[in-house]
C-alpha cells in the first residue's frame, strides 16, 4: 500500500494502522539481508525520534496543573497508552507485560496445536484460557499449561499463581486503572 492509497491517518481506524504496519512488515522481511538491515534502521531511527518528541511533550504537560490534567485523560485512550509504553515513558501494566510473555511462547504453543488468552490477574493470580488445546488429551493439555504458568511465573515475579479458566467460562472485562500508570524514563524505576 502506497502513502496515496492509505486511509487519511486523521480518520483510520487503529485496526487499519495495524493492518498497514504488518503488511510492510511482511514485506520487509522478504528483503534480502542488506535492505532489510536498512529498513530496520530506519524504523530504529524513526522511533528513537517519536520517543524524544513525546518525552519533550509529556514533560511540558506534566509542568502545568491543567496539562497534567489533559496528560492523564489523555492516557485513557489505548493508542496514547500504547504509545507512551513504546516509548518507555509509561511503565507497562502487569497485564500488558503478561501478553508480551505469552506472545514470546505463542509459537510454541501453536505449534502444538493450542493457543492461550490471559483473561484477567488478580491479586497476584494469573487466569488464562488454553484455546485449541485437544481437553480429552491429557498430557498434551497438562504441557500447555505447564509451559504458560512456567513462562508467566519465571517472568513476571508480581505473578504467584497461575489458574486455568474453562473455555466456555464467560470473558471476564478488565481495565488498566490510571493509578498503577506511572511517568519516568526507562530503567528510571
Amino acid at each position: 500500500m502506497t502513502i496515496a492509497e492509505a486511509d487519511d491517518t486523521k480518520t483510520a481506524t487503529f485496526e487499519t494502522r495495524a493492518t498497514r504496519i504488518d503488511a510492510a512488515q511482511r514485506a520487509v522481511a522478504r528483503l534480502d539481508p542488506e535492505p532489510r538491515a536498512a529498513a530496520g534502521e530506519l524504523v530504529a531511527a524513526l522511533e528513537a525520534h517519536q520517543a524524544a518528541v513525546l518525552l519533550s511533550l509529556v514533560s511540558r504537560l506534566r509542568a502545568d496543573d491543567r496539562g497534567r490534567e489533559l496528560l492523564y485523560e489523555a492516557v485513557d485512550d489505548a493508542e496514547v497508552y500504547a504509545a507512551l509504553v513504546k516509548a518507555g515513558i509509561v511503565r507497562p501494566s502487569l497485564a500488558m507485560r503478561a501478553v508480551q510473555v505469552l506472545d514470546g511462547i505463542r509459537p510454541y504453543l501453536t505449534s502444538h496445536n493450542g493457543d492461550v488468552e490471559l483473561v484477567r490477574i488478580d491479586q497476584g493470580v494469573a487466569y488464562v484460557r488454553l484455546l485449541g488445546a485437544c481437553q480429552s488429551c491429557g498430557s498434551a493439555t497438562e504441557t500447555l499449561r505447564d509451559s504458560v504458568a512456567e513462562a508467566l511465573l519465571q517472568n513476571l515475579p508480581e505473578i504467584t499463581e497461575v489458574q486455568e479458566v474453562a473455555p466456555d467460562a464467560a470473558p471476564t472485562t478488565s481495565f488498566i486503572p490510571l493509578s498503577s500508570v506511572t511517568f519516568g524514563r526507562k530503567g528510571s524505576r
